[in-house]
């Protein structure tokens, strides 16, 4: 199915947009500092990975008695070599070891991203939460305005004989249960100002005024290409098919563990042998064949990290076509709760009047008037919370699918 929604500007902070928001949370979050921090890790790796095959200078100095040439007294053997020494194992492991450094740093950084695509999605909830209960808080101030009002019309018609005192009594009960919605709506703008003002690092009352609007966005609700292009550009997936290259580049390392450990030296040597000065060139070479390599079991371990990255991309991108697809339903859902919220809402105003007219003209009772008035309430607190809700959706699907 595909369909297009359109949100209507709703207000936003006067001193902090919603991308500013966005940016103070990914700055801010404990998460993406954590994972820039393993990058840098994975790139400090990958500078030693490269220095592997680079040649050793060594200088060696030795110094030994030795008999004369006739042995009739001793005399020292000394000599100063230097020169350069490079394994070979060495040199053939470098290549698989620096893939594998490198793969390992690209998917540090593509976990990065997925750290800061999930702060963008948390700071984005937190965003519009805190101006859907502004809104929640506007209207249930109102409720207790036209509570009031309802109460006054009731006292005016029991003190001109027109209307019982019961009336009263059900409009102050209206009214404490007003003020009571009131003050739930006043605790949770403050709480969910003050969880923003934490994730973003500002002052909770920086978020006391509101105007201007969010940028209206407009987003083809298309599940299926919503969900192609998460897959072909979410990080988490990048980073995994990341993962999967280093640990094949382990097993190639791993591999060449069961060759022999071979190193070779070469130099300049220059001393003295049995009283006479010698110099010249110096060679050496070492070569070490373990009798238990353990090369079989490194690969296999090696092998079983590739098959567990495997399944983690597996999983990852079922994961991520079933929030895609569910994020894509739940913005069409709630495009279509907005609109059923707003007529109920309009409706059950008309009503209201209605009946309000009814009771100044003696056709209505204080029971119609406070049925009447509970529905509006209602009705217009679900149109709020569905508009909003709305936004979030849009927002959301936004940040999911880059």
């Amino acid at each position: 199915m595909i369909a297009t929604i359109v949100l209507a500007a709703i207000p936003a902070f006067v001193q902090l947009s919603l991308t500013d928001a966005q940016s103070r949370v990914v700055a801010n979050s404990v998460d993406v500092q954590t994972a820039l921090a393993a990058a840098r890790q994975k790139n400090a790796a990958l500078q030693i990975a490269r220095t592997g095959a680079i040649p050793h200078l060594f200088g060696d100095y030795a110094l030994s008695p030795q008999a004369s040439a006739n042995n009739l007294y001793e005399v020292e053997q000394h000599f100063l070599t230097v020169g350069a020494d490079i394994s070979i194992n060495d040199v053939l492991a470098a290549s698989p070891q620096t893939q594998a450094a490198a793969a390992d740093l690209l998917a540090a950084q593509r976990e990065a991203d997925a750290a800061t695509l999930h702060a963008r999605e948390t700071a984005t909830k937190l965003y519009f939460t805190a101006l859907q209960t502004i809104a929640v808080q506007v209207q249930r101030q109102n409720d207790l305005t036209g509570a009031r009002r309802d109460r006054s019309a009731a006292e005016l018609r029991y003190r001109t004989g027109e209307a019982p005192q019961i009336d009263v009594v059900r409009a102050d009960v209206s009214v404490a249960q007003a003020k009571a919605n009131f003050a739930r709506a006043q605790a949770d703008r403050a709480d969910a100002a003050e969880a923003l003002a934490s994730a973003a690092a500002i002052a909770p009352d920086a978020l006391g005024a509101t105007g201007g609007s969010v940028a209206p966005l407009a987003l083809p609700l298309d599940e299926t290409r919503a969900t192609a292009r998460a897959l072909a550009m979410r990080p988490e997936l990048a980073s995994l098919l990341a993962t999967i290259d280093a640990r094949r580049a382990d097993v190639a390392t791993a591999r060449q563990s069961a060759l022999p450990t071979a190193t070779l030296s070469g130099g300049y040597a220059r001393g003295v042998d049995t009283e006479l000065p010698v110099q010249g060139p110096a060679v050496t070479a070492h070569v070490d064949l373990p009798l238990a390599s353990g090369a079989g079991a490194r690969t296999s371990s090696a092998l079983a990290q590739v098959e567990i990255a495997r399944a983690q991309l597996v999983d990852e991108r079922r994961t991520i076509a079933l929030e895609v697809s569910s994020a894509v339903r739940d913005a069409r859902a709630q495009a279509a709760a907005l609109r059923a919220a707003l007529v109920a809402r309009d409706e059950a105003a008309r009503a209201l009047a209605a009946v309000q007219t009814g009771y100044r003209e003696g056709a209505s009772s204080s029971l119609d008037v406070a049925d009447a008035r509970r529905t509006y309430e209602q009705a217009a607190i679900d149109a709020l919370v569905a508009q909003y809700q709305q936004a979030q959706a849009l927002a959301i699907l936004e940040v999911i699918v880059p």
